[in-house]
């Protein structure tokens, strides 16, 4: 965060820089920048975290830069780096979040004293990826699926989204839960709920996919995928590809030695059913000639 000073002639700072927010163990520059007239030069420039000032420069003196501990020791400054009002900040801590105030003042005999004030946020992120628990091993059609998702230890609290399939799962199905922080560290875990009925078009192309990302502002990203596995005696989904099939269908046609004439205005459609019989068990095709009635059956059977 930056803010800007236009004041009258005379010592005075022109802007003041924190960057927001940074990352615990990360390194930064605080930069006060200032101005000098003719009629006052500086005569110190300071940094202060809150009450504390960690860090002071004078020209006039040897040496020139001099730096102060800060209760805590929330932040580490590179003293062979900082020089003016440019500071180098070489680690953070979470302790480090607040107000910042530079403050510079000049010469005699006005000793005019000036400053500005910026707001530094630091964000300690997880040290790992989401986990998603209260999956089954496997399930029914139309059984309730309920799993959690939980990202521990970071501030502020993660950002948690559920997704089914690659698409957001739909708001009804979330249970939001508080964060629980954990004693004097000031870390926050994340957790999100999700409760949906595993409806037989979740599992048409396959087993469901389950997926939980954990986002902090645009430092952070991760994500866990866990698979919905069904066990069911009869798991079934209609694939239709019309140019492919059109030869088994004649081929069934020819082989059956049966014509339908009296749907020859819908010769060259079809369509087959793929059925799954148990876990992982081998695939069988039955073609059809699709007429209104065997269509109609394909349905219902796999739409079950």
């Amino acid at each position: 965060m930056a803010q800007k000073n236009s004041g009258a002639a005379g010592l005075r700072i022109r802007r003041v820089s924190v960057p927001s927010p940074v990352v615990v163990g990360e390194a930064f520059w605080l930069e006060c920048d200032f101005a000098e007239s003719a009629g006052e030069t500086i005569y110190a420039l300071k940094w202060y975290m809150g009450l504390d000032e960690f860090y002071r420069w004078t020209p006039a003196e040897t040496p020139s830069v001099k730096t102060f501990a800060v209760r805590g020791s929330p932040l580490v400054i590179d003293k062979d780096n900082s020089h003016r009002g440019r500071v180098r900040v070489r680690r953070v801590r979470l302790g480090a979040a607040g107000v910042y105030r530079c403050e510079v003042s000049a010469e005699a005999p006005s000793f005019h004293t000036e400053s500005a004030v910026a707001t530094l946020r630091v964000i300690d992120l997880p040290d790992e990826r989401p986990v998603i628990s209260g999956v089954n091993k496997a399930y029914q059609l139309h059984e309730d699926v309920r799993a959690n998702c939980t990202s521990p230890r970071s501030q502020p609290p993660a950002d948690l989204t559920f997704y089914i399939n690659d698409q957001p799962a739909d708001p009804s199905w979330l249970r939001h839960y508080p964060p629980v922080e954990e004693g004097e560290s000031g870390l926050e875990t994340a957790m999100l709920g999700l409760v949906f009925p595993l409806w037989p078009r979740l599992v048409r192309r396959g087993p469901a996919h389950l997926k939980c990302t954990a986002a902090i502002h645009d430092k952070y990203w991760e994500s866990s995928v866990v698979t919905l596995h069904t066990d069911i005696p009869l798991q079934a989904s209609i694939l239709e590809e019309r140019a492919a099939a059109a030869a088994t269908a004649a081929a069934v046609e020819r082989k059956n030695g049966q014509e339908d004439e009296a749907d020859g205005s819908r010769a060259g459609e079809y369509g087959y059913c793929v059925i799954i019989f148990g876990e992982g068990a081998k695939k069988s095709i039955e073609n059809f000639v699709v007429s209104s009635l065997v269509e109609r059956r394909c349905v219902n059977v796999c739409e079950q």
